[in-house]
């Protein structure tokens, strides 16, 4: 509890006479140096006199406290506040007690009295800005941090302040919170994360690699040079800090799942696997566990699995676009066209997005619907002008309605913007001998020949990992 509080307020508002004066502060000394009973007997000769005497009562509640004993504490707080309103020292043990027993939502309220009470007081401004972040109210957090003095904090709180400011998008202000710092191990790595949230990614590099050689065995500091290498495009360096971070904690959820990330975008589904199966027995109804066992089952083939697992995902969360997209890419992948339509429909409900309406287009297509596809297909490419695999869907669709010159027009963007789209051409292959022209058909099916020997699937479906789980 907040002792420089309760000290002050002896000093500056007590009404005792001079003996209750004396016990208070000997009270006070007595709790600094942990000697609780001492204190309570001090305390409780004061209250024998004064029962109602606010910060006799303010103290007790700290050796209650101190004490484990919450409730009581809690108790004699509200009576000192009850006795004195404008209380500071009551006004902040009691947030505190509050903070520690998982009760934001009161303790804000406690808080900002007392804020109005001192509006320069350090640990009100630290506590009220640290509950407006975790409200995600990161505007009014850095309002409060602005109230601190640089010297009221130290290279923790510092670290703190920014990690939370920057979590909220305020990189800048996190940046500022940190200027002029001492280089110490938290400084340097929330430096780190912070330039790795505005993408200096060689600045937060340098800053993390900073933080691991002072402490070389940090788990985060890995973790957070794990993502700086992998947003920026280097696997392999982030795949050589996880095994280290995997080394020193094996069973970390976290670690496991970046690990699990990390090597199912390098393809090795056979390393990603255990670790996602792992994750979900342990946690079997975390979201981002089950999303991405699902997606390894995909990315290997296994479609029945995936749409099983994937039911069970909606089902968790219902409102994410992402579970339905996937969810209608596994049915659609076994023909199951209809309920491949309404899945993708929902996930469209939820958030429009090209890559889901495109497949939403082909279950149109497979199912015989041929305008429905057409239109479809001609959304997406109003939305992505660059996406081939519309173009080829879209020739493909007006290839079968006879509509030969627009098929010919979309199949040949289709190409190219992607000379190696299988599809693209052996249908333009189609349409130019519809047309006449068998040279042009001849080259067209030989191309198409060469890409088939290279390519397994002709539908692209981009998977859309979810977020990691809140730590």
């Amino acid at each position: 509890m907040s002792l420089f509080a309760a000290g002050a307020i002896v000093q500056a508002q007590t009404t005792a006479g001079d003996i209750n004066l004396e016990r208070l502060a000997e009270a006070v000394n007595a709790i600094s140096e942990n000697r609780l009973p001492r204190a309570e007997e001090l305390l409780n000769s004061v209250l024998a006199a004064l029962p109602n005497d606010a910060d006799a009562l303010n103290l007790l509640g700290v050796v209650r406290a101190k004490q484990d004993r919450s409730a009581e504490a809690e108790r004699l707080f509200k009576r000192a506040l009850a006795r004195s309103p404008s209380h500071l020292g009551a006004h902040i043990n009691l947030g505190e007690l509050l903070l520690t027993s998982n009760r934001p939502a009161e303790a804000m309220t406690i808080l900002l009295r007392a804020h109005k009470l001192a509006p320069s007081r350090p640990e009100i401004n630290l506590n009220l800005a640290r509950l407006y972040a975790a409200k995600a109210n990161y505007q009014e957090a850095y309002r409060f941090v602005r109230l601190v003095p640089r010297e009221a904090l130290d290279d923790e709180s510092k670290a703190e302040l920014a990690l939370l400011l920057s979590k909220g998008g305020l990189n800048e202000e996190a940046v500022n919170v940190l200027t002029g710092s001492r280089q110490t191990f938290p400084v340097l790595y929330a430096l780190g994360v912070v330039k790795a949230a505005q993408k200096q990614f060689a600045q937060a590099e340098a800053h993390l690699d900073a933080a691991l050689a002072i402490k070389p065995d940090d788990v985060a500091t890995l973790r957070a040079l794990a993502r700086v290498a992998r947003l920026s495009g280097n696997l392999e360096k982030a795949l050589a800090h996880l095994v280290q971070a995997r080394r020193l904690a094996p069973n970390s959820p976290a670690v496991l799942y970046d690990f699990g990330i990390t090597t199912f975008q390098m393809d090795l589904f056979l390393d990603a696997l255990p670790v996602f199966e792992q994750l979900h027995r342990d946690h079997p109804r975390e979201p981002a566990y089950l999303y991405a066992l699902a997606a390894v089952r995909w990315r290997k083939g296994e479609i029945r699995e995936t749409e099983r697992l994937m039911n069970s995902y909606v089902a968790l969360q219902p409102n994410d676009p992402a579970g339905f997209y996937l969810l209608g890419a596994a049915l659609l992948q076994q023909d199951a066209l209809v309920k491949a339509r309404t899945a993708l429909q929902r996930s469209l409900g939820l958030k429009t997005d090209p890559q889901t309406e495109y497949l939403l287009g082909v279950s149109f297509e497979k199912l015989g619907q041929r305008a429905a596809a057409i239109e479809t297909f001609r959304r997406v490419i109003r939305a992505r002008p660059d996406y081939a695999a519309a173009f080829s869907a879209l020739g493909s669709a007006y290839r079968e309605a006879g509509n030969y010159a627009e098929a010919r027009t979309a199949l040949q963007r289709a190409v190219e913007l992607d000379p190696n789209d299988l599809r693209g051409h052996y249908q333009l292959g189609l349409v130019h001998a519809k047309l006449g022209d068998q040279e042009a058909a001849k080259r067209l099916f030989a191309r198409a020949d060469d890409l088939r020997a290279q390519q397994r699937n002709q539908e692209s479906v981009v998977l859309k990992l979810t977020d990691p789980p809140q730590e």
